[in-house]
């Protein structure tokens, strides 16, 4: 009898921690679903490229937190619009940045490729073959580092 008693307990306790988690009567984001953010960038400021994903990382990991804790009753829902609003604002500013960086890398690797197709022309000389070997390998650095730094 105590054994039923005792295991009833722990099924209703176990219900009661986990229920917040499985709510959904809010309309707010599923939890298990992963949030799409960035993090802020202070304006005028250069950012390194391959601290982006960090950055990402971080933001994301906040948003999950402020949605957890507006789903368990943490947060009031002013403050977790106030909070959800602002990391928005700030992955957006990030975003942007992000898209920059692309264009940046983007720009470089089209100017190598211009000046790599005006090296040589009819003759090949050796200068000339050095020089468009160093540019395909700039090239091919600078496409490693786009794919390494902003995924």
């Amino acid at each position: 009898m105590a054994l039923f008693v005792a295991l009833g307990l722990g099924i209703a306790s176990l219900a009661f921690v986990l229920y917040p988690l499985y709510k959904h009567e809010r309309g707010g984001v599923d939890l298990l679903q992963p949030q799409v953010g960035l993090s802020r960038l202070e304006d005028g400021a250069l950012e390194d490229a391959a601290q982006l994903p960090e950055r990402e990382l971080a933001a994301r990991m906040a948003l999950q937190e402020v949605e957890l804790d507006y789903q368990l009753d943490n947060i009031s829902e002013d403050d977790y619009r106030q909070l959800r609003d602002r990391y928005m604002r700030r992955a957006l500013v990030a975003l942007k940045s992000r898209y920059q960086h692309e264009q940046v890398l983007d720009a470089l690797i089209e100017e190598r490729k211009r000046q790599k197709a005006k090296t040589g022309g009819a003759e090949f000389t050796e200068n000339v073959i050095r020089q468009r070997e160093e540019m395909s390998e700039q090239i091919k650095a600078l496409n490693e580092l786009k794919i390494m730094a902003l995924g």
